[in-house]
């Protein structure tokens, strides 16, 4: 048989009553298909119609039951009503006729009512539902009847004139009429929807469970396995197909799911070793009724809750977690300098402490970003701080976080500190030795422990991190003056990189501007120039104080100053002596007014002079003052304060 042309199959039980089905099929346009057969017969078409697609089956009486006994889907029956009886029954009565009634239950029931009320003897002969006829005894039953009470007539369903062959007997069918196929169509219909309907609803289940990152696994109350789905496939390593009907303590060892069926109570949040590591666990019991049905568990693997944990932190901080810089991209002819990134290198392999040092703008960050690209973390993520960038209060929310309330002003939910964003990455702490000592305490915990504690709570949150320090000042001289902890000095002292200023490395001076020239002439725009082999020699001629930042910057004005693509080199020389003699200038210039005004005002002056000596580096301020960096601090607030 060729696939169903529809979901519902009609098979009627004789010719006339499958020419009626397909006159009404006709006439309301019914989704259905018309088979023809009786009890054996009609049951091998239901047989056939369901390998080919069908989804519910109708027919009647005896063939109904036989075909619910063969199949796998719904069977409707269609019922012989009141009037279907009393339809067949009137023509036959009247004096002097005894009526025998032969058939299954559900095709003959009320017969003996209709008669009863027609005023008809009647006689039954019931055959068995769901066992094999023995027709030999059926007819010698309808035989006696025959002769010991004068049964005449026989009405009945398909098998009385399938199987009642005496010649003096008047055999007759009890015929389905329109009204009582159309209900049955009905009903087949209505349940059609409720299977489209339920088929739907697994098929979104299903893909849930498909796709779902969570493994799942379902038992029902005897503890034999019902569901699997792939992410639970994945994490056990065995097939859905191979474990169905099973018993899970058979299949899978410590799960305590039997367990949680014994007792009905829940198990939340539990740990459990598989082969390739631990996983997080819920056991949920299923109850109907105050009785545990079944358990549905729910497994994650450990590394993805990480993953999903550094998201989730990531997404709340939003900003400077990846790095942008390689150890190729450290531009360098010096043999120091290729010994150093060899170095670095090293470094990068191991999870120790690294304390970078050297002048403002020699590349230290460059370093930092290049060691987490080239490390184990180098997929976590990469947080960086200038510790002299903010007040100390202000850093210490910044890298331990607070809860609700902490502090005045503190956000609604609290925040997330840096360290805890750094989780399995690195976090790189510049201008290190700016932090004030109370600060350097809890910094010197978290290396020791590598535990955090957020500001206004009392628990302890753990991080795996790396820490890279920067410093442009001898931390060894802040230790001897007290200014710097010296226990913090040797936790971030492990591993040393000592960068280089750009006066002691002059063969990069050129490489350097060549690559700075090229960048700004795309960056702004410039279309095609050559950098004078002139201006190469004027440059080292510099010393560079704020070393490759500053170079940096002069390649830029050297860019923009160019007219119609041409670089003039008393223009270039210009712009080196200006800076070469900005510094003077400034000093110079504010000799007058240093010594106006009040005792505390010159104070200030004098301080923030220094400051901007010494690039606004406070440490250095402080100690060629001989006074502490929180002084220096106060009146550095008061400059920001006036500008």
């Amino acid at each position: 048989m060729e696939s169903m042309k529809n979901s519902i199959c009609l098979v009627a039980t004789y010719k006339e009553f499958a020419q009626l089905v397909r006159d009404i099929k006709k006439e309301l346009d019914l989704p259905i298909d018309v088979l023809e057969g009786s009890l054996e017969e009609g049951t091998k078409q239901a047989v056939k119609a369901e390998k080919a697609g069908a989804k519910i089956i109708i027919s009647r009486g005896g063939t109904a039951s036989m075909i619910r006994r063969h199949v796998k889907i719904p069977v409707v029956e269609i019922r012989v009503t009141g009037y279907d009886i009393f339809r067949n029954i009137y023509p036959v009565s009247g004096p002097g006729r005894v009526l025998g009634i032969l058939g299954y239950q559900n095709a003959v029931t009320g017969c003996r009512a209709a008669a009863q009320v027609l005023g008809i003897s009647i006689h039954e002969v019931i055959l068995a539902d769901g066992v094999t006829t023995n027709w030999e005894n059926v007819r010698a039953q309808v035989k006696y009847l025959m002769e010991e009470y004068g049964v005449n007539t026989f009405i009945g369903d398909t098998s009385v004139m399938t199987h009642l062959e005496f010649p003096t007997l008047d055999v007759r069918l009890i015929t389905s009429s329109r009204e009582s196929i159309l209900p049955a169509v009905e009903d087949a219909m209505n349940l059609l929807r409720v299977q489209e309907e339920e088929q739907k609803a697994t098929q979104r289940l299903q893909a849930i469970l498909n796709f779902v990152h969570d493994g799942i696994l379902a038992t029902d109350e005897h503890g034999s396995i019902t569901l699997l789905n792939p992410a639970a496939e994945k994490i056990f390593h065995v097939q859905q197909s191979q474990v169905l009907g099973q018993q899970i303590t058979k299949v899978f060892r410590d799960t305590r799911i039997d367990e949680v069926l014994k007792s009905g109570q829940d198990e939340i949040g539990q740990l459990q070793k598989v082969p390739e590591g631990h996983i997080l666990t819920n056991r949920i019991s299923i109850n109907v009724d105050g009785a545990v049905k079944g358990v549905v568990a729910t497994f994650q693997e450990v590394t993805q809750i990480q993953d999903a944990e550094r998201t989730i932190r990531q997404s709340l901080y939003g900003k400077g977690l990846v790095t942008k810089y390689v150890f190729s991209d450290i531009l360098t002819k010096d043999p120091r300098m290729k010994k150093l990134i060899e170095i670095a290198r090293g470094y990068s392999l191991t999870g120790a402490t690294v304390l970078i040092q050297g002048e403002s703008g020699t590349g230290k960050e460059l370093f930092a970003q290049s060691i987490h690209a080239h490390s184990l973390r180098f997929k976590g993520p990469f947080v960086a701080v200038n510790c002299a960038a903010l007040p100390s209060q202000l850093l210490e929310s910044e890298l331990f976080g607070y809860v609700e309330g902490a502090f005045t002003g503190a956000k609604k939910g609290g925040k997330i500190g840096l360290f805890e964003l750094a989780h399995n990455g690195t976090i790189f702490l510049d201008e290190i030795g700016d932090m004030e000592k109370g600060l350097q305490a809890r910094l010197l915990r978290v290396l020791e422990e590598r535990m955090v504690m957020r500001l206004g709570s009392d628990s302890l949150i753990p991080v795996n991190i790396r820490v890279i320090a920067a410093t442009n000042i001898d931390l060894r001289k802040e230790v001897l003056s007290g200014s710097f902890r010296n226990d913090l000095y040797y936790r971030l002292n492990v591993l040393n990189l000592p960068i280089p200023s750009l006066r002691e490395r002059p063969e990069d001076i050129s490489l350097l501007a060549e690559y700075f020239f090229k960048y700004f002439i795309v960056e702004h725009g410039k279309g095609t120039m050559e950098l004078p082999g002139e201006i190469n020699h004027l440059l080292s001629e510099y010393s560079w104080p704020g070393n490759i930042r500053e170079l940096k910057n002069v390649m830029e004005r050297i860019v923009l100053a160019a007219v119609q693509g041409q670089i003039h080199l008393p223009t270039v020389r210009l712009m080196v002596e200006e800076i070469q003699h900005l510094q003077e200038d400034q000093l110079e210039s504010g000799d007058d007014e240093l010594i106006r005004g009040t005792f505390e005002e010159i104070k200030g002056k004098v301080i923030r002079r220094v400051l901007q000596e010494e690039d606004w580096n406070k440490s250095q301020a402080a100690r060629r003052l001989g006074i502490d960096r929180m002084t220096v601090n106060r009146f550095a607030g008061r400059q920001s304060d006036t500008q």
